[in-house]
């Protein structure tokens, strides 16, 4: 008879981070709003498949290899990562494709190549996370164009119609925005990236730097955002969007020069609301236009 130990079962239930994957879920909706297609009954099993199956898979499998003791998205504390968190982040992903199915062979596609980013991203045979270049495309190509990508799939049932002008600057936007957060996610674990030879923006530029480079990634997405609306939606969209990433600018700036007088745990906890502030926010808006 199999038995479970409760104390592991609810460390590799913490290393999932349910929680923080919805802080990803903007990227795969505003993929489904921007391709003009209306809510559909398999938005629902593939957002699951995606935001608690794969993302928390692909965590989990990062979370295995990293072995990181001070805080990272979402958790102040990891917990000890125990043998049986590998096998588990398989199963996650694995499970995850089985919902995938509903989103067709476009979505299917796209989630496979997911997890064959994380591979690459977290393995020690390939680490791409250590490498500077790699990671941020990763993150930006990966979890930004490919996350909208998904959302596109799901809705329209292919992707070679996000070719056009209102694909590509909805990908783009994605993309910038998620390479905007990226650097927030690294800045209080620079020390621990440096440690383990992980070449991070922030590990690079240091942390001022790297908090630049997230404003001017914010800018460029924020750009992106206002032209896709002003060309394809309200003027009333566009207002809320400039608001809203100039909003989130300003913050960023302001984390910025407040930075320095913070600890790490300050640090963590200023990030994570803000990155759970901005999710809400961007959701409510494409909530309403969905539902408009």
């Amino acid at each position: 008879m199999v038995t479970l130990d409760r104390q592991v079962v609810t460390d590799n239930w913490k290393h999932l981070r349910v929680p923080f994957q919805i802080t990803l879920a903007p990227i795969f909706l505003w993929g489904y709003f921007v391709s003009g297609e209306r809510p559909a009954w398999r938005l629902i099993p593939t957002f699951i498949a995606f935001h608690f199956f794969l993302y928390t898979g692909i965590t989990a499998y990062n979370s295995y290899f990293d072995r990181d003791e001070g805080p990272v998205g979402g958790m102040e504390r990891p917990p000890a990562v125990r043998e049986s968190l590998l096998p588990l982040s398989v199963a996650m992903q694995a499970a995850g494709f089985v919902l995938a199915l509903f989103g067709g062979p476009a979505f299917c596609f796209i989630y496979l190549a997911f997890v064959v980013l994380g591979v690459l991203y977290s393995h020690p045979a390939s680490r791409w996370k250590a490498k500077l270049v790699l990671s941020t495309l990763v993150v930006c190509g990966g979890q930004g164009a490919l996350g909208f990508l998904a959302g596109w799939a799901v809705a329209r049932g292919e992707i070679g119609s996000a070719a056009g002008l209102r694909g590509l600057l909805g990908a783009a936007s994605a993309a910038l925005t998620t390479f905007g957060m990226y650097p927030l996610t690294q800045v209080y674990q620079i020390e621990e990236d440096r440690r383990r030879g992980d070449r991070t923006i922030c590990v690079a530029l240091g942390a001022r730097g790297g908090l630049r480079v997230s404003q001017l990634a914010f800018v460029a997405a924020g750009i992106t955002s206002v032209a896709l609306a002003s060309r394809f939606y309200q003027p009333a969209d566009a207002l809320v969007l400039a608001c809203a990433y100039l909003l989130l600018i300003w913050r960023v700036g302001r984390f910025r020069t407040e930075y320095a007088s913070l600890t790490r745990s300050e640090a963590f906890w200023a990030v994570l609301r803000l990155s759970y502030g901005a999710s809400a926010a961007f959701m409510l808006f494409i909530f309403a236009r969905l539902a408009a």
